[in-house]
């Protein structure tokens, strides 16, 4: 303990912080435009802290820079204790019952082009004193290492570090075009898109009424994003599996045909956050506004009839 008061005094919270925000975003120039800290004060503030700590944080080139050894330890320590600093402002400033501060949130692409737009504007005029980022972005991002407040993500894989909501649920269909014929026979060939992320396909199945069928797809067409697939159908691609939730106005005004349903399967959308984030009254405040749409809108559970062909 003896060494407490001379190190505290060397840790520059506020210069931590934007070290933070550097190795967060990947240089000065972009930490820069995110927290509208000048480039020269952000560099000067944190070779300050270099200099206190004794221990080169950033490797300085000809237009590049490289988190060091040291300044990877530190980030990796620092990022949870500066969103829980962060997290404690919030809390405090929201006593008055305003909600404040900036919001930052990955979205994958299928979310972005279905209604969160609408959502992201109905949040900030109900709580005028956010700043609301929002990035595409289909890989899975660790919102602590790369300073998002929320992750919204499909099917994603279990984690301690995590918490969050399912705010939708949504049974997975094999459709296609209406002029497109349903196969009357099992293990007929079907021209069809895939979705890159589910590998290779050998047979797919889906039950249809009291029925069951089974056919072979014959790729012509794979696609990284949930969202080319749709749109791909939609262009007489072939047929695909579907959330029942993103096709359903598709189903109903005949622009698609549903085949049949893939038996125990399922797409589940959650909003994922950092544990510290649990009491994060800005947070709190949308995810309670992205369920609520869901809810009201009747999509949080989407499953529609299949009727035999």
């Amino acid at each position: 303990m003896k060494h407490s008061g001379p190190f505290m005094e060397q840790m520059d919270l506020e210069a931590l912080a934007l070290f933070v925000a550097v190795a967060t975003h990947g240089g000065l120039n972009a930490a820069s435009r995110e927290t509208g800290v000048p480039r020269a004060t952000m560099s000067r503030r944190i070779r300050q802290l270099e200099t206190g700590l004794g221990a080169l944080l950033l490797e300085r080139g000809r237009g590049q820079m490289r988190v060091t050894e040291d300044g990877r330890l530190l980030f990796e320590r620092a990022a949870p204790l500066m969103a829980d600093l962060a997290a404690v402002a919030d809390q405090l400033r929201a006593r008055d019952g305003q909600v404040r501060g900036s919001l930052r949130i990955s979205v994958p692409n299928l979310m972005a082009r279905t209604g969160m737009g609408a959502i992201a504007a109905s949040f900030v005029r109900k709580h005028p004193q956010i700043h609301l980022e929002i990035d595409i972005d289909d890989r899975f991002v660790d919102p602590v290492a790369e300073g998002y407040d929320l992750v919204i993500r499909a099917n994603p894989a279990a984690t301690s570090d995590l918490v969050g909501r399912r705010f939708l649920r949504s049974e997975i269909l094999l459709a296609a075009l209406p002029e497109m014929p349903i196969p009357s026979e099992q293990d007929a060939f079907v021209d069809a898109v895939i979705l890159t992320a589910t590998g290779s396909q050998t047979a797919w199945t889906v039950e249809c009424g009291d029925r069951q069928l089974r056919v072979i797809p014959r790729e012509t067409l794979r696609c990284s994003s949930m969202m080319l697939v749709y749109d791909a159908v939609l262009a007489g691609a072939g047929a695909a599996l579907l959330p029942a939730w993103l096709i359903a106005s598709d189903l109903r005004n005949g622009r698609l045909r549903a085949w049949g349903k893939v038996p125990g399967r399922e797409i589940e959308a959650w909003v994922l956050h950092a544990r510290s984030h649990l009491t994060s009254p800005k947070v709190r405040a949308f995810v309670e506004t992205l369920v609520d749409v869901y809810r009201n809108h009747g999509s949080a559970d989407q499953s529609v009839r299949v009727d035999p062909a």
